[in-house]
């Protein structure tokens, strides 16, 4: 967690100009390197499993760690608010047991793992290219179509992201009575398929999305839902997506292609829903951001689509035009989620 600055710090930071503001992208950039290697060695698990707090000796030789730099890392969580320090030693924070435990509900740590091990690594190859250019030399998706394994370390990334909103998407999706059928289009990790069965038990869903997104996630659907989830590979451009759907999800697919790409998905779409069927479209939005974090939550990942994509943050109202131009009506927008910049977009055929 980036370094909050004391009003003192903050006057002389911002206001008076009177010292280098930017170290603070430098600290911040140390603490996502030092949290990721905290999750990789396992240091937040050891201390959740202790029933007291641990010093750097105990605490070292459960992580397989050197005292002293066990010691320096943990002293400097504890400065951004993963750890606290006691006369015993370290202990975890509510907000480290909250966010970044594996038990956890609302567990990050596989997001913060999908950047350092793959989204950073793609920007320290193709940021320049795609500024310079306009787009990166290759996809990031096609960059992980040649590694198997890029596939299941993304896949867990996306699901921990989007558990932070399965509850609010889940409830703000229109479900009747009639409903029974489902497709996620570019559904990866599954999970709001997956929820919206488990809440709508006459629900049955199938999951569309390319072969190494769901062949990373092909074992991982609950069995409690599982005779009524199915998986489908394929490209949602040209493949047959199937059809007589009740409902479609596109969620965090149209910002990866153009306009005239997503009026043709659109289409494509309606072709696969039964008469009177809805589209439920999730993004992020151009314009949407009312807060500094939203700001520059909308911005950072804009620059991320076109880094990884060679692609860009949409307007509601740009979509809301495709849907119509793929004859859709009664285009409605939800906010979901705790940041602004999110909603919902929900269309009927």
């Amino acid at each position: 967690m980036p370094v909050r600055p004391n009003f003192l710090e903050r006057l002389v930071l911002y206001r008076l100009n009177r010292g280098p503001a930017p170290i603070l992208d430098l600290f911040g950039a140390a603490s996502f390197e030092s949290v990721s290697l905290a999750l990789d060695i396992g240091v937040f698990e050891a201390l959740a499993s202790a029933d007291e707090p641990l010093s750097a000796d105990t605490l070292a030789q459960r992580v397989d760690a050197h005292p002293a730099g066990l010691s320096d890392l943990c002293d400097f969580l504890a400065t951004g608010g993963y750890l606290s320090t006691t006369a015993d030693g370290y202990v975890l924070t509510a907000m480290t047991e909250t966010w970044l435990l594996e038990e956890s509900e609302t567990n990050m740590g596989p997001w913060f793992t999908f950047w350092n091990e793959l989204v950073f690594p793609f920007w320290d190859r193709e940021l320049e290219t795609a500024i310079r250019t306009g787009e990166p030399s290759q996809t990031i998706y096609e960059w992980f179509d040649e590694d198997p394994r890029r596939w299941t370390i993304a896949q867990e990334g996306f699901r921990a992201t989007a558990s932070l909103l399965v509850d609010d998407v889940t409830e703000a999706i229109s479900v009747s009575n009639g409903d029974e059928r489902l497709v996620d289009i570019g559904g990866g990790h599954g999970l709001y398929a997956i929820e919206l069965c488990r809440r709508h038990p006459t629900l049955s869903a199938t999951i569309f999305d390319v072969p190494g997104a769901i062949d990373a996630i092909r074992d991982d659907v609950p069995t409690t839902v599982g005779s009524r989830i199915s998986v489908r590979a394929g490209d949602y451009r040209t493949d047959d997506l199937g059809d007589g759907y009740d409902i479609a999800l596109l969620f965090n697919v149209v910002h990866a292609h153009d306009a005239a790409t997503n009026i043709a998905l659109f289409e494509r779409v309606a072709s696969a829903l039964a008469p009177g069927g809805r589209l439920v479209v999730l993004d992020q939005w151009e314009g949407s951001g009312r807060t500094p974090v939203g700001r520059t939550g909308l911005e950072f990942v804009g620059l991320t689509y076109l880094t990884t994509l060679g692609a860009t943050v949409y307007s509601h109202e740009e979509v809301e035009s495709w849907l119509q131009t793929a004859g859709f009506s009664d285009v409605q927008r939800k906010r979901v989620g705790p940041l602004s910049g999110v909603a919902l977009v929900e269309a009927t055929l």
